[in-house]
């Protein structure tokens, strides 16, 4: 048992985390993780998911984007923007469940594209986040 334990205190520090179904990434002074969608179908509405820290001391204006609608939330200072509480939705999202949206992240003057996946309620625990059309 002594070896077993042994081995695992032995492992890099990366292989030791949770694996979650979002995207992490970084604009300006903003962390993102998490980040996915969730939408029952094609052209659906689709629920953003995920958690924003801002590690800077000032507020920021972060924008979520795809290809026809955007939404916009305020991450104050040195705080996290939780979207399981905080409710995100997008109209409509153009891939189905299962694959990736191309949503558009500004932070700020910072922008980036990142390749976000949409999820639907085949996994139980992304039923509640559906959005009601």
């Amino acid at each position: 048992a002594a070896l077993v334990l042994a081995a695992c205190s032995g492992a890099p520090e990366e292989d030791t985390y949770a694996i979650a179904n979002g995207v992490n990434a970084e604009v300006g002074e903003i962390e993102i993780r998490s980040l996915l969608v969730v939408s029952a179908a094609e052209s659906e509405p689709g629920r953003v998911l995920g958690t924003l820290f801002n590690r800077s001391q000032e507020p920021v204006e972060v924008t979520i984007a795809d290809p026809d609608d955007k939404v916009s939330v305020a991450v104050n200072g040195e705080s996290s923007h939780e979207f399981d509480t905080n409710p995100a939705i997008l109209e409509s999202v153009e891939d189905i469940p299962g694959s990736r949206v191309t949503l558009t992240i500004s932070a700020g003057p910072d922008s980036q594209e990142l390749q976000v996946p949409v999820l639907d309620g085949t996994l139980e625990a992304y039923r509640p986040y559906l959005p009601l059309r």
